[in-house]
């Protein structure tokens, strides 16, 4: 080997060296693969559990999103407070489904565009006033809702509001057919699989009125190391699955 040839050859392999090792600094950002999320267990039909694993219309847009992203997802059923209490510590990378008010906007991180929107119904006892009810007439009224969830801040701010809390949206309701509240707030598509699974009790409750129409979301926790470029891969995630048609087939499949 002449010696032109010697310095070239020892030159391109110095060059590939020194690439390798640029590619592999410790200052570069790791590619996340896989993240852990908090799932409501208890919210049929948005999200739940159904033999053993996390179910559900949310939760089937979640699980797609992320795979969408090329993330692998391993969702954690909760109840829903320990859910967001797992968020808030940093043990859980976030949680759905969060409503996003301004009780809720400080406290965690958000990707851009909502998974979806519900209403929260308020419902009365089918032997009650038939007349509609606002969120007005609800002061100084007995009000059941679930522990942990949020209503919106004309609600949840209002502290002329007699709240009762009850465990599950389910709870809730039996205390109103029973006659132990007033009033009982839950989102309508909740109250009507309640009412499909315990035909009884779904005798008992009605309608009568729309709280609010609200967005819901997977809350990021702010304590949860390099959160935010996993917020970028949800959100692209999301998008993707909205461009695809995906998005439209699993809220097809839920209807």
């Amino acid at each position: 080997m002449n010696l032109r040839r010697a310095f070239c050859t020892a030159g391109l392999a110095g060059l590939v060296l020194a690439s390798s090792t640029w590619a592999q600094k410790p200052t570069d950002k790791p590619v996340v693969t896989k993240v852990r999320i908090g799932a409501e267990d208890d919210w049929r039909p948005y999200a739940y559990v159904q033999a053993g694993q996390p179910a559900g219309f949310a939760v089937d847009l979640v699980r797609a999103a992320w795979e969408a992203a090329g993330v692998e997802v391993e969702l954690v059923p909760l109840p829903y407070a320990r859910c967001m209490r797992e968020v808030e510590a940093g043990k859980l990378a976030g949680c759905f489904d969060t409503l996003r008010d301004a009780r809720t906007e400080d406290k965690y991180l958000w990707h851009k565009y909502h998974l979806f929107r519900a209403r929260i119904g308020i419902y009365g006892r089918s032997d009650g006033p038939a007349d509609p009810v606002n969120v007005q007439a609800l002061r100084g009224k007995r009000v059941g809702v679930t522990n942990g969830y949020d209503y919106g801040t004309a609600f949840d701010d209002d502290p002329t509001m007699v709240r009762d809390v009850a465990a599950s949206d389910l709870t809730s309701l039996r205390k109103l057919v029973a006659g132990r509240v007033d009033y009982a707030l839950v989102f309508d598509r909740v109250a009507t699989e309640i009412a499909a699974n315990n035909p009884t009790l779904g005798q008992g409750f009605r309608l009568r009125g729309v709280l609010l129409e609200p967005s819901l979301y997977l809350s990021f926790s702010k304590k949860f190391p390099a959160v935010e470029p996993l917020i970028a891969r949800f959100d692209a995630g999301l998008d993707k699955i909205r461009k695809n048609g995906e998005y439209a087939r699993i809220e097809a499949r839920w209807r």
